[in-house]
C-alpha cells in the first residue's frame, strides 16, 4: 500500500499543497486534472526524482524519504517513454533489467506485452503503441512492487487508447501490483483505473 501524507512541493509557485493519497495493494488509481495541478510532479516525488518540500511517501509501511529511486521497487513509463533510438526492442528492455537477472526474463516480457517476435525490431520501426509497450515492458522488467504511468498514451489516436488502455489495465492486475496512472482525459481514466482522484489547478484533491 502507499500513502501519501499532506504532500507539498513548490518551485517558483506551489504545484502540490497538503496532498494525501492511499493506493491499495492491487489497486489502480487513476489521478486526473488539467495542466499543471502537480500530477507529473506527484509522481517523480514518490518514485524518487524530485523531493517534497514537505510531508511523508510510506510504501508498504517503510519511508521512502531518503531512499534512492533505485530501492524503492517502483517502477515508471514517462509520457516521452525514454527509449533508446539506436537500441533494438531487446536492448532497449534489457536497460532496465537488475544486473545478474536472467536474460530470458526479456522473452517472457515481451509475450506479457504482446510483442513476443519484436526483439530484433528496431524502435524507430514501431507504431506508436508498439513503443508504450516496450516503454511498459522495460518497466516491468525488474520486477517492480508497484508501477506509475505519466500519460504514456497522450500522442496516440483515440483508437488505440481505447484498446490499449484496457490492455494496460489488464497486464498490471495480471501482475498483482498497485499502480497510479496520470491523464487528463475523463475517459482513459474511467477504463484504466478502480478508482479516480480529481487534481484542480489550486493543487487540491477531491
Amino acid at each position: 500500500m502507499l500513502s501519501c501524507e499532506n504532500i507539498t512541493k513548490s518551485y517558483d509557485s506551489l504545484v502540490l499543497s497538503n496532498f494525501n493519497l492511499i493506493v491499495d495493494s492491487n489497486e489502480i488509481v487513476a489521478l486526473l486534472g488539467p495542466s499543471g495541478s502537480g500530477k507529473s510532479t506527484l509522481l517523480r516525488i514518490i518514485c524518487g526524482l524530485e523531493k517534497s518540500d514537505s510531508g511523508k511517501i510510506l510504501f508498504n509501511g517503510v519511508d521512502l524519504e531518503e531512499m534512492p529511486p533505485e530501492k524503492r521497487g517502483i517502477g515508471m513509463v514517462f509520457q516521452n517513454l525514454a527509449l533508446f533510438p539506436h537500441l533494438n526492442v531487446h536492448d532497449n528492455i534489457k536497460f532496465g533489467l537488475p544486473v545478474n537477472n536472467s536474460i530470458n526474463k526479456i522473452s517472457e516480457i515481451l509475450e506479457l506485452v504482446g510483442l513476443k517476435d519484436f526483439g530484433s525490431r528496431k524502435i524507430q520501426t514501431l507504431s506508436g503503441g508498439e513503443s508504450q509497450r516496450v516503454a511498459l515492458a522495460r518497466s516491468l522488467i525488474a520486477e517492480p512492487k508497484m508501477i506509475l504511468l505519466d500519460e504514456p498514451l497522450s500522442s496516440l489516436d483515440s483508437s488505440i487508447k481505447e484498446s490499449l488502455s484496457l490492455e494496460v489495465r489488464k497486464m498490471i492486475k495480471s501482475l498483482s501490483i498497485p499502480a497510479i496512472y496520470v491523464t487528463h482525459d475523463p475517459q482513459i481514466a474511467e477504463r484504466m483505473a478502480d478508482r479516480i482522484v480529481y487534481l484542480d489547478e489550486d493543487n487540491s484533491n477531491n
